[in-house]
Formats: structure tokens, C-alpha cells, sequence
């Protein structure tokens, strides 16, 4: 092999250069390619470990009221049960209050997510101390019955008042409502 002229020199060394510069510029992009990559898949894990730790925070601040729910259990009737119970409740604390019940209706049974229910829609009149010790006296989160609608207007005689209340007991159904199996005869 004959040897290299001075420029033919020149130029391999700068081929070489040009060459070592391209496969370096090459892996330098391929390296950031990958870090970009890097940051995208900690940014998402980030994200995500935030969410967990967000869903866990909530399943802590949500314990007390798992705790008191599972310390006082949803009733067990039937629906008429639950009806007569909520009528008799209504009827009593109203009595106690000394209001006087003009009017009362029955709602149906309805089924929500926490249960059943079941309503009474009443008119009171009386004195407002007395509504308000009643109302008091019957929504009570221990007995699952809350007030869902109220109304107060102010009767012709000053302190008294007309409410136009309903009332909802929120039940499970006792076992004994479910339909027993048929019994067939051989």
C-alpha cells in the first residue's frame, strides 16, 4: 500500500472527525430520547402514587364514619313495620310539642342506595318552639330517619306557626320479608 499524500491525510482526519462527531451527536440523541422517557414514566408514576395516596387519605378520613355507621346499623322492618314505626314516632313527638296534625299522608315504600324508605308527609300547626322541638326530637341519625322537606309559614295567631314537613325512615328489610321458598308436594 503506497503511503498517504499530506492532504489525503487532511482528509481522512477530518472523514474520521466527521465520523466520530455524527455516531457521538447519534448517541447523545438516543440518550436524551431515553431520558425524556425517563421523566415521562416518573412524571406518570408521580401522578398516579399521588392518586393512590389521595384515594388512601380518603379511605382514612372516610374510617370514623365507617365506624359509626357499622356501631349503628340500619334498622330491620318491614315496610309496614317501618311505616307504623315512623307514623307512631310522628305522632308522638308532635303530641309532646303540643302541635296539633291537620293533615298526614302516607308515602310509598321507595328503594334508594343506603335502602329502603319509607315517608309521611304531615301539616302542623302549633307554636315554633314546638316544631322546632319536634324536628329536634325526630331527625335523628341514630334511628335513620331524616327531615327531607320543610315548609313553615306563619299562622293568623302570632307565635304559631303551619309546617309542611315530610319525614323519611331509611330501613333494610328484615328477613322475614323475603318470600319463603315454594314448598311442592310429591
Amino acid at each position: 500500500m503506497r503511503t498517504l499524500a499530506p492532504n489525503e491525510k487532511t482528509l481522512l482526519l477530518l472523514l474520521c472527525g466527521a465520523l466520530f462527531v455524527a455516531v457521538n451527536m447519534a448517541g447523545i440523541r438516543s440518550f436524551l430520547k431515553a431520558r425524556d422517557g425517563l421523566r415521562k414514566a416518573l412524571a406518570t408514576g408521580t401522578s398516579e402514587l399521588s392518586l393512590d395516596k389521595n384515594w388512601v387519605e380518603i379511605g382514612r378520613s372516610l374510617a370514623p364514619a365507617d365506624d359509626w355507621i357499622n356501631s349503628h346499623p340500619m334498622p330491620r322492618f318491614l315496610p309496614d313495620e317501618a311505616s307504623s314505626q315512623l307514623l307512631k314516632s310522628e305522632r308522638d313527638e308532635a303530641e309532646k310539642a303540643g302541635l296539633k296534625v291537620t293533615e298526614e299522608n302516607l308515602l310509598p315504600s321507595q328503594e334508594t342506595p343506603y335502602g329502603q324508605t319509607v315517608a309521611v308527609s304531615v301539616k302542623l300547626t302549633g307554636p315554633f318552639e314546638g316544631v322546632v322541638r319536634m324536628l329536634f326530637a325526630l331527625q335523628s341519625p341514630t334511628a335513620w330517619r331524616t327531615v327531607e322537606k320543610l315548609a313553615l309559614k306563619s299562622d293568623s295567631q302570632p307565635p304559631n306557626v303551619v309546617a309542611d314537613l315530610e319525614l323519611h325512615q331509611y330501613f333494610q328489610l328484615s328477613s322475614s320479608s323475603e318470600s319463603p321458598p315454594k314448598q311442592t308436594h310429591p
